[in-house]
C-alpha cells in the first residue's frame, strides 16, 4: 500500500464495514535524530523513561500493549514507534477507531485472517479511543489477543486517554482483556510534563512547516521559546505543532517572535508584572509605540549594548541599529550605558 502525497503525515483509506480501516504512516519527515519518532524526541526524564520502556516492549513478543495519555499527547506516535522498533516493522500497521460502529466487524475480519494463517495476519493492530469500545468489540479483542498468544505475530496496541485501572473496572470483558497487559502499559507524558523538550520540538516542527509551505525562516527567538514554555498546552504536543505551523505562516521576517504565536494566554500573564517586564495594553497601543517601548526596554536591560539588546529582541544587531535610527533612539545607547534612571524606560503613555 503506497501513497503519493507527503501531507498530511498520515492518511486513511475508507473501507466497507467488513474490511479493515488501515492507516499508512509516511516515512519521510517523520523521524528525527537516530531514527526516533519526532514526537518522542527529547531529553526530559518522562520521555526518556517512555522510550526505554517502549524499546523493551518492542523487543518482546507481547500480544497486548496499552498506551495511556491525554488527547493530543502522541499515543498513535508511540504505536508507530513500537511497530518500527519491533521485528514486525516490514509488516502492516493497521489502525482502527473504537468509536467507529463497524469496529467489531473489522476486528472479526482480523480474527478470520489470523485463523487462516494468511500473511495479512502479521503486523501491528492499533485501536484508537479504546475507552469508547462497546462490550462486543472488547470481547472480540479478547478473542483476538487469545489467538495472538498461540504463536501468532500480530501485536495489538490499545490507545486510551483514560487510565487502565478505571477501564478494567468498567465491565467483565474489559477486566479480562486489560488483565493481560498488566506489565505492558506505557504512559505518554503530557506536554506540560516535558517542557524541557519544548525548544527541540518547536524547532523540529518549524523545519517541517518550512518544508511544507516553502518558507524561509532563520529560527525561533529566545523570547518566543520562553513564552511557549509558560503555556499549559491543553491540546498537548499536537497543539504545539499547530502553534508553530501557524507561526511559520504568519512570519514575514527572519525570526519567529512572540507576535507570531497567536496571543497565547500563559499563567504568568495573570500575575503582576516585574519592573523589567514590558506590559502592552491592547487595543489602543500603536505598533510604533509598542516597538519603541520594546527597544527602550532591551537597551535598558543590556546596558546600552547593541549586540546584547539585539539578542534579547531576537533580531540582528544591524536590524537593531536601523530601528534605532528610524525612531531617533541612538542616544539611548549612551544614556542607558551610564544611567540607572528607571524613568528612562517610560516610552510615554500607551493608550488603553
Amino acid at each position: 500500500m503506497t501513497s503519493s502525497t507527503a501531507n498530511p503525515p498520515m492518511t486513511t483509506q475508507a473501507r466497507s464495514s467488513h474490511q479493515l480501516a488501515m492507516i499508512e504512516f509516511h516515512t519521510a519527515g517523520q523521524t528525527g535524530a537516530g531514527g526516533i519518532e519526532r514526537w518522542l524526541e527529547g531529553s526530559s526524564q518522562p520521555i526518556e523513561r517512555l522510550r526505554v520502556h517502549a524499546l523493551q516492549l518492542s523487543g518482546e513478543t507481547s500480544p497486548l500493549i496499552v498506551v495511556e495519555g491525554e488527547p493530543g499527547s502522541g499515543k498513535l506516535r508511540v504505536a508507530q514507534f513500537l511497530h518500527r522498533a519491533s521485528s514486525r516493522t516490514a509488516s502492516t500497521l493497521m489502525v482502527l477507531d473504537a468509536a467507529d460502529p463497524s469496529v467489531d466487524a473489522q476486528i472479526k475480519s482480523v480474527i478470520a485472517q489470523m485463523r487462516s494463517n494468511t500473511a495479512a495476519s502479521a503486523g501491528t493492530l492499533a485501536v484508537r479511543n479504546f475507552h469508547l469500545a462497546e462490550p462486543a468489540a472488547v470481547q472480540s479483542l479478547l478473542e483476538l489477543v487469545t489467538l495472538q498468544g498461540d504463536g501468532k505475530e500480530l501485536c495489538t496496541i490499545l490507545l486510551t486517554p483514560e487510565p487502565m485501572s478505571r477501564l478494567r473496572a468498567r465491565n467483565l470483558q474489559s477486566g479480562q482483556l486489560l488483565g493481560r497487559a498488566t506489565r505492558h502499559v506505557l504512559r505518554m507524558p503530557a506536554m506540560r510534563e516535558r517542557l524541557g523538550d519544548l525548544a527541540l520540538l518547536a524547532r523540529r516542527f518549524m523545519d517541517e512547516a518550512l518544508s511544507r509551505y516553502g518558507r524561509r525562516v532563520r529560527g525561533i527567538s529566545p523570547q518566543a521559546i520562553a513564552h511557549l514554555e509558560k503555556y499549559d498546552y491543553p491540546g498537548n504536543i499536537h497543539e504545539l505543532r499547530t502553534i508553530i505551523e501557524q507561526a511559520v505562516i504568519r512570519c514575514q521576517g527572519d525570526w519567529i517572535t512572540i507576535e507570531h504565536l497567536g496571543g497565547l494566554e500563559t499563567k504568568q500573564q495573570v500575575d503582576q508584572p516585574e519592573s523589567s517586564e514590558l506590559v502592552i495594553r491592547l487595543p489602543g497601543s500603536s505598533l510604533r509605540e509598542i516597538e519603541i517601548a520594546a527597544l527602550k526596554l532591551a537597551l535598558k536591560i543590556s546596558g546600552g549594548r547593541v549586540v546584547r539588546a539585539a539578542e534579547l529582541l531576537g533580531i540582528t544587531r544591524h536590524a537593531l541599529r536601523r530601528k534605532l535610527e528610524k525612531f531617533g533612539l541612538n542616544e539611548l545607547r549612551v544614556r542607558y550605558d551610564n544611567s540607572d534612571n528607571v524613568s528612562d524606560l517610560d516610552p510615554g503613555p500607551l493608550k488603553g
